[in-house]
Protein backbone atom coordinates (compact mmCIF):
# COMPACT_ATOMS: atom_id res chain seq x y z
CA UNK A 1 0.00 0.00 0.00
CA UNK A 2 1.02 3.49 -0.66
CA UNK A 3 2.59 5.27 2.37
CA UNK A 4 3.49 8.90 2.79
CA UNK A 5 7.08 8.61 4.15
CA UNK A 6 10.22 11.41 4.73
CA UNK A 7 13.18 10.53 2.14
CA UNK A 8 16.26 8.97 3.93
CA UNK A 9 18.28 9.30 0.15
CA UNK A 10 18.02 10.95 -2.44
CA UNK A 11 15.48 9.27 -5.38
CA UNK A 12 13.42 10.12 -7.90
CA UNK A 13 9.75 10.64 -8.81
CA UNK A 14 8.47 6.90 -10.63
CA UNK A 15 6.29 8.77 -12.80
CA UNK A 16 7.24 12.00 -13.69
CA UNK A 17 11.52 11.36 -12.63
CA UNK A 18 11.63 14.79 -10.47
CA UNK A 19 14.74 14.64 -7.97
CA UNK A 20 13.19 13.68 -4.66
CA UNK A 21 16.24 14.94 -1.62
CA UNK A 22 16.98 14.01 1.75
CA UNK A 23 13.86 15.25 3.63
CA UNK A 24 11.36 15.19 1.24
CA UNK A 25 7.59 13.80 1.46
CA UNK A 26 6.87 11.47 -1.14
CA UNK A 27 4.72 8.12 -1.17
CA UNK A 28 6.64 4.77 -1.35
CA UNK A 29 4.80 1.57 -2.53
CA UNK A 30 6.47 -1.16 -0.18
CA UNK A 31 5.81 -4.40 -2.71
CA UNK A 32 6.91 -2.67 -5.99
CA UNK A 33 9.65 -0.59 -4.22
CA UNK A 34 8.90 2.83 -5.77
CA UNK A 35 8.50 6.42 -5.10
CA UNK A 36 5.96 8.96 -6.18
CA UNK A 37 5.72 13.00 -5.59
CA UNK A 38 2.59 13.85 -4.04
CA UNK A 39 1.71 15.66 -7.05
CA UNK A 40 1.83 12.43 -9.05
CA UNK A 41 0.16 10.65 -6.67
CA UNK A 42 -2.95 12.84 -5.90
CA UNK A 43 -2.98 12.65 -10.24
CA UNK A 44 -3.12 8.99 -9.96
CA UNK A 45 -5.58 8.52 -7.11
CA UNK A 46 -8.02 10.81 -9.30
CA UNK A 47 -7.59 9.78 -12.66
CA UNK A 48 -6.43 5.72 -13.04
CA UNK A 49 -7.41 4.05 -9.43
CA UNK A 50 -9.10 4.26 -6.04
CA UNK A 51 -6.72 2.66 -3.28
CA UNK A 52 -5.43 -0.54 -3.64
CA UNK A 53 -6.87 -3.78 -2.09
CA UNK A 54 -5.24 -5.16 0.90
CA UNK A 55 -5.25 -8.57 -0.55
CA UNK A 56 -3.12 -8.16 -3.89
CA UNK A 57 -1.79 -4.32 -2.97
CA UNK A 58 0.19 -4.04 -6.18
CA UNK A 59 -3.30 -4.30 -8.00
CA UNK A 60 -5.18 -1.21 -9.04
CA UNK A 61 -8.81 -1.69 -7.79
CA UNK A 62 -11.33 -0.86 -10.97
CA UNK A 63 -14.72 0.53 -9.31
CA UNK A 64 -17.55 -1.50 -11.44
CA UNK A 65 -19.98 0.50 -12.83
CA UNK A 66 -22.34 -2.62 -13.38
CA UNK A 67 -25.01 -3.41 -11.06
CA UNK A 68 -24.82 -6.35 -8.21
CA UNK A 69 -26.31 -9.59 -8.96
CA UNK A 70 -28.79 -10.90 -6.94
CA UNK A 71 -28.17 -14.39 -6.16
CA UNK A 72 -30.96 -14.47 -3.78
CA UNK A 73 -34.14 -12.73 -2.87
CA UNK A 74 -32.17 -11.47 0.30
CA UNK A 75 -28.43 -11.42 -0.79
CA UNK A 76 -26.29 -9.37 -3.46
CA UNK A 77 -23.23 -10.19 -4.35
CA UNK A 78 -20.42 -7.49 -4.80
CA UNK A 79 -18.89 -7.11 -7.90
CA UNK A 80 -14.71 -8.48 -7.57
CA UNK A 81 -12.16 -6.36 -8.24
CA UNK A 82 -11.34 -7.14 -11.53
CA UNK A 83 -7.91 -5.60 -11.72
CA UNK A 84 -6.00 -3.16 -14.21
CA UNK A 85 -4.53 -4.97 -17.32
CA UNK A 86 -1.34 -4.96 -17.78
CA UNK A 87 -1.13 -2.87 -14.40
CA UNK A 88 2.04 -5.04 -12.49
CA UNK A 89 4.44 -4.89 -15.68
CA UNK A 90 3.44 -1.29 -16.36
CA UNK A 91 4.77 -0.45 -12.41
CA UNK A 92 7.64 -2.61 -13.05
CA UNK A 93 8.78 -0.41 -15.93
CA UNK A 94 8.23 2.56 -14.17
CA UNK A 95 10.26 1.52 -11.54
CA UNK A 96 12.89 0.43 -14.04
CA UNK A 97 13.20 3.51 -16.00
CA UNK A 98 13.43 5.58 -12.57
CA UNK A 99 16.36 3.56 -11.41
CA UNK A 100 18.07 4.07 -14.59
CA UNK A 101 16.88 7.69 -15.01
CA UNK A 102 18.23 8.19 -11.73
CA UNK A 103 21.69 6.17 -12.42
CA UNK A 104 22.05 8.56 -15.29
CA UNK A 105 21.33 11.83 -13.50
CA UNK A 106 24.13 10.94 -10.71
CA UNK A 107 26.44 9.95 -13.80
CA UNK A 108 26.39 13.47 -15.03
CA UNK A 109 26.34 15.19 -11.79
CA UNK A 110 29.41 12.88 -10.73
CA UNK A 111 30.90 14.28 -14.13
CA UNK A 112 30.08 17.74 -14.12
CA UNK A 113 31.90 17.57 -10.18
CA UNK A 114 35.13 16.40 -11.06
CA UNK A 115 35.53 18.85 -14.64
CA UNK A 116 34.70 21.26 -11.56
CA UNK A 117 37.08 19.51 -9.60
CA UNK A 118 40.43 18.86 -11.73
CA UNK A 119 40.01 22.67 -13.44
CA UNK A 120 40.64 23.60 -9.66
CA UNK A 121 43.33 21.27 -8.55
CA UNK A 122 45.24 21.80 -11.68
CA UNK A 123 44.68 24.79 -13.89
CA UNK A 124 46.63 24.39 -16.46
CA UNK A 125 46.55 20.15 -17.04
CA UNK A 126 42.45 20.04 -15.88
CA UNK A 127 41.07 22.01 -18.26
CA UNK A 128 43.32 19.74 -20.87
CA UNK A 129 42.32 16.63 -19.15
CA UNK A 130 37.89 17.67 -18.69
CA UNK A 131 38.73 18.53 -22.97
CA UNK A 132 39.81 15.53 -23.71
CA UNK A 133 37.59 13.01 -21.61
CA UNK A 134 34.14 12.58 -23.24
CA UNK A 135 31.27 13.77 -21.09
CA UNK A 136 29.02 9.95 -20.05
CA UNK A 137 26.74 8.82 -23.09
CA UNK A 138 23.02 8.66 -22.08
CA UNK A 139 21.30 6.58 -24.51
CA UNK A 140 17.55 4.75 -24.50
CA UNK A 141 16.15 2.89 -21.95
CA UNK A 142 18.08 -0.87 -21.55
CA UNK A 143 16.27 -3.44 -23.71
CA UNK A 144 15.15 -5.33 -20.47
CA UNK A 145 13.05 -2.13 -18.98
CA UNK A 146 11.77 -1.77 -22.52
CA UNK A 147 10.44 -5.57 -22.21
CA UNK A 148 8.01 -4.97 -19.15
CA UNK A 149 6.71 -2.05 -21.35
CA UNK A 150 5.77 -4.18 -24.29
CA UNK A 151 4.90 -6.88 -22.12
CA UNK A 152 1.86 -4.10 -20.30
CA UNK A 153 1.01 -3.02 -24.02
CA UNK A 154 0.30 -6.35 -24.53
CA UNK A 155 -1.58 -7.12 -21.50
CA UNK A 156 -3.74 -4.03 -22.86
CA UNK A 157 -4.52 -5.33 -26.01
CA UNK A 158 -5.99 -8.44 -24.98
CA UNK A 159 -8.24 -6.89 -22.41
CA UNK A 160 -9.56 -4.90 -24.99
CA UNK A 161 -10.61 -7.63 -27.19
CA UNK A 162 -11.58 -9.33 -24.25
CA UNK A 163 -13.68 -6.52 -23.32
CA UNK A 164 -16.30 -7.42 -25.90
CA UNK A 165 -17.28 -10.72 -25.34
CA UNK A 166 -20.43 -11.12 -23.60
CA UNK A 167 -21.10 -13.48 -20.88
CA UNK A 168 -17.59 -14.31 -20.05
CA UNK A 169 -16.02 -12.65 -16.49
CA UNK A 170 -12.52 -11.10 -16.57
CA UNK A 171 -10.08 -11.04 -14.20
CA UNK A 172 -6.70 -9.27 -14.53
CA UNK A 173 -3.03 -8.96 -13.51
CA UNK A 174 -3.73 -11.60 -10.60
CA UNK A 175 -0.97 -12.36 -7.95
CA UNK A 176 0.39 -15.25 -7.29
CA UNK A 177 0.29 -16.21 -3.82
CA UNK A 178 3.58 -15.96 -2.19
CA UNK A 179 5.26 -14.94 -4.97
CA UNK A 180 6.14 -11.42 -7.25
CA UNK A 181 4.90 -13.39 -10.16
CA UNK A 182 0.86 -12.50 -11.57
CA UNK A 183 -1.36 -14.01 -14.15
CA UNK A 184 -2.11 -12.00 -16.65
CA UNK A 185 -5.80 -12.96 -17.59
CA UNK A 186 -8.21 -15.21 -15.94
CA UNK A 187 -11.46 -15.52 -17.93
CA UNK A 188 -14.64 -17.53 -16.04
CA UNK A 189 -16.72 -18.81 -19.24
CA UNK A 190 -19.10 -21.14 -20.19
CA UNK A 191 -16.79 -24.11 -20.67
CA UNK A 192 -14.58 -23.60 -18.38
CA UNK A 193 -11.54 -21.17 -16.82
CA UNK A 194 -9.34 -19.94 -19.48
CA UNK A 195 -5.53 -18.69 -18.09
CA UNK A 196 -3.98 -16.62 -20.40
CA UNK A 197 -0.60 -15.32 -20.49
CA UNK A 198 0.38 -12.43 -23.07
CA UNK A 199 3.20 -12.01 -25.04
CA UNK A 200 3.51 -9.31 -27.60
CA UNK A 201 6.70 -10.68 -29.61
CA UNK A 202 7.18 -10.59 -33.51
CA UNK A 203 8.33 -13.19 -35.63
CA UNK A 204 5.97 -16.92 -37.23
CA UNK A 205 4.29 -19.32 -33.84
CA UNK A 206 5.58 -22.53 -34.60
CA UNK A 207 5.00 -25.94 -33.48
CA UNK A 208 7.87 -28.45 -34.25
CA UNK A 209 8.27 -31.76 -33.08
CA UNK A 210 12.37 -32.22 -32.60
CA UNK A 211 11.90 -35.98 -30.77
CA UNK A 212 13.15 -37.43 -33.87
CA UNK A 213 11.18 -40.61 -35.13
CA UNK A 214 10.21 -42.87 -32.37
CA UNK A 215 9.70 -39.92 -29.90
CA UNK A 216 7.10 -37.23 -30.16
CA UNK A 217 8.66 -34.09 -28.48
CA UNK A 218 6.65 -30.92 -29.02
CA UNK A 219 8.06 -27.54 -29.15
CA UNK A 220 6.83 -24.01 -29.22
CA UNK A 221 9.12 -21.59 -31.59
CA UNK A 222 8.58 -17.96 -32.12
CA UNK A 223 10.68 -16.42 -34.72
CA UNK A 224 12.80 -19.06 -34.56
CA UNK A 225 13.77 -19.27 -30.87
CA UNK A 226 12.28 -21.85 -28.72
CA UNK A 227 10.03 -20.72 -26.40
CA UNK A 228 8.95 -23.96 -24.76
CA UNK A 229 9.10 -22.57 -21.59
CA UNK A 230 5.92 -20.16 -21.85
CA UNK A 231 4.10 -23.70 -22.01
CA UNK A 232 5.82 -24.70 -19.14
CA UNK A 233 4.74 -21.56 -17.68
CA UNK A 234 0.98 -21.38 -17.94
CA UNK A 235 0.90 -24.90 -16.70
CA UNK A 236 2.54 -23.88 -13.37
CA UNK A 237 -0.23 -20.96 -13.69
CA UNK A 238 -3.10 -23.24 -14.02
CA UNK A 239 -1.62 -25.37 -10.53
CA UNK A 240 -2.18 -22.19 -8.96
CA UNK A 241 -5.62 -21.62 -10.18
CA UNK A 242 -6.26 -24.97 -9.38
CA UNK A 243 -5.33 -24.96 -5.86
CA UNK A 244 -7.74 -21.36 -5.68
CA UNK A 245 -10.77 -23.17 -6.79
CA UNK A 246 -10.11 -25.91 -4.19
CA UNK A 247 -11.50 -29.59 -3.75
CA UNK A 248 -15.30 -27.78 -4.00
CA UNK A 249 -14.43 -27.27 -7.93
CA UNK A 250 -11.72 -29.93 -8.22
CA UNK A 251 -14.04 -31.16 -11.33
CA UNK A 252 -14.10 -27.58 -13.02
CA UNK A 253 -11.87 -27.64 -16.47
CA UNK A 254 -9.30 -24.85 -16.83
CA UNK A 255 -7.26 -24.60 -19.63
CA UNK A 256 -3.99 -22.59 -20.31
CA UNK A 257 -3.78 -19.79 -23.46
CA UNK A 258 -0.46 -18.13 -24.95
CA UNK A 259 -1.80 -15.27 -26.74
CA UNK A 260 0.41 -13.66 -28.87
CA UNK A 261 0.13 -9.99 -30.10
CA UNK A 262 2.03 -8.93 -32.94
CA UNK A 263 3.07 -12.00 -34.57
CA UNK A 264 3.02 -14.14 -37.87
CA UNK A 265 1.09 -17.45 -38.38
CA UNK A 266 1.51 -18.47 -41.87
CA UNK A 267 0.18 -18.87 -44.74
CA UNK A 268 -3.18 -20.47 -42.90
CA UNK A 269 -3.96 -18.81 -39.41
CA UNK A 270 -4.35 -21.88 -37.27
CA UNK A 271 -4.80 -22.23 -33.35
CA UNK A 272 -2.09 -24.28 -32.18
CA UNK A 273 -1.81 -26.33 -29.24
CA UNK A 274 1.02 -27.55 -27.47
CA UNK A 275 1.14 -30.48 -24.31
CA UNK A 276 -2.57 -28.85 -23.83
CA UNK A 277 -1.92 -25.27 -24.01
CA UNK A 278 -3.57 -22.95 -26.64
CA UNK A 279 -1.61 -20.66 -28.94
CA UNK A 280 -3.49 -18.27 -30.88
CA UNK A 281 -3.64 -14.44 -31.62
CA UNK A 282 -5.77 -11.90 -29.76
CA UNK A 283 -8.75 -11.84 -32.48
CA UNK A 284 -9.04 -15.72 -31.86
CA UNK A 285 -10.06 -15.24 -28.20
CA UNK A 286 -13.33 -14.54 -27.85
CA UNK A 287 -14.52 -17.65 -29.90
CA UNK A 288 -12.29 -19.93 -28.04
CA UNK A 289 -13.35 -18.17 -24.08
CA UNK A 290 -17.39 -17.87 -25.48
CA UNK A 291 -17.22 -21.60 -26.49
CA UNK A 292 -20.64 -23.36 -24.92
CA UNK A 293 -19.91 -26.16 -22.98
CA UNK A 294 -21.34 -27.97 -19.75
CA UNK A 295 -21.54 -25.00 -17.48
CA UNK A 296 -24.16 -23.52 -20.16
CA UNK A 297 -25.92 -26.53 -20.35
CA UNK A 298 -26.54 -27.21 -16.82
CA UNK A 299 -27.84 -23.49 -16.29
CA UNK A 300 -29.87 -22.82 -19.71
CA UNK A 301 -33.27 -24.42 -18.03
CA UNK A 302 -32.74 -21.39 -15.09
CA UNK A 303 -31.84 -18.42 -17.23
CA UNK A 304 -35.27 -16.83 -17.73
CA UNK A 305 -35.89 -16.60 -13.80
CA UNK A 306 -35.37 -12.84 -13.22
CA UNK A 307 -35.56 -13.61 -9.27
CA UNK A 308 -35.15 -16.95 -7.87
CA UNK A 309 -38.85 -17.81 -6.04
CA UNK A 310 -38.26 -20.18 -2.97
CA UNK A 311 -39.47 -23.35 -5.26
CA UNK A 312 -36.56 -22.31 -7.28
CA UNK A 313 -34.00 -22.14 -4.53
CA UNK A 314 -35.20 -25.27 -3.62
CA UNK A 315 -34.81 -26.98 -7.35
CA UNK A 316 -31.27 -25.31 -7.86
CA UNK A 317 -30.76 -26.79 -4.33
CA UNK A 318 -31.38 -30.44 -5.52
CA UNK A 319 -29.36 -29.77 -8.34
CA UNK A 320 -26.18 -28.93 -6.67
CA UNK A 321 -26.68 -32.07 -4.26
CA UNK A 322 -27.11 -34.24 -7.58
CA UNK A 323 -24.78 -32.90 -10.19
CA UNK A 324 -21.72 -31.58 -8.37
CA UNK A 325 -19.71 -28.42 -8.30
CA UNK A 326 -20.38 -28.01 -12.49
CA UNK A 327 -24.42 -27.46 -11.52
CA UNK A 328 -23.18 -25.17 -8.44
CA UNK A 329 -21.69 -23.08 -11.05
CA UNK A 330 -24.72 -23.08 -13.22
CA UNK A 331 -27.49 -22.64 -10.82
CA UNK A 332 -25.06 -19.38 -9.80
CA UNK A 333 -24.93 -18.46 -13.34
CA UNK A 334 -29.20 -18.68 -13.32
CA UNK A 335 -29.51 -16.69 -10.78
CA UNK A 336 -28.00 -13.83 -12.19
CA UNK A 337 -29.94 -14.18 -15.79
CA UNK A 338 -28.90 -13.26 -19.03
CA UNK A 339 -27.75 -9.07 -18.82
CA UNK A 340 -25.36 -10.12 -15.93
CA UNK A 341 -21.80 -11.39 -16.06
CA UNK A 342 -21.79 -15.74 -15.10
CA UNK A 343 -20.45 -17.89 -13.16
CA UNK A 344 -20.97 -15.73 -9.79
CA UNK A 345 -19.08 -19.03 -7.57
CA UNK A 346 -16.19 -19.39 -9.72
CA UNK A 347 -15.18 -15.90 -9.73
CA UNK A 348 -15.57 -15.73 -5.85
CA UNK A 349 -13.20 -18.60 -5.60
CA UNK A 350 -10.50 -17.14 -8.62
CA UNK A 351 -10.91 -13.71 -7.06
CA UNK A 352 -8.98 -14.92 -4.36
CA UNK A 353 -5.80 -14.76 -6.05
Amino acid sequence: MWKLIKIRRPGACSVCGSALGVGDAAFWESSARVLTCRACHACEVVTLHAEPSETEPSAVAQASSEPAAVLQADQAAPSPDRGVPGGSAQQEYLRRAARERANNERRVEQDAQWRQAIKQERPILGPIAAALTPPPQIGPKSQPTTAWKVGAEGERRVAEVLADVPNIEVLHDRRVPGSRANIDHIVVGPAGVYVIDAKKYTGEVQVRDVGGLFKVDQRLYVGGRDRSNLVDGVVGQIDVVRRALGDGLAEVPIRGVLCFVGCQWGWIMRVKNVRGVTALWPMALPEHVSAQGEFAALGRRHRRDPAPTAQTRHDRSAMRSSAGPLARVAEASASVGTSQLPWLELTAAVVTL
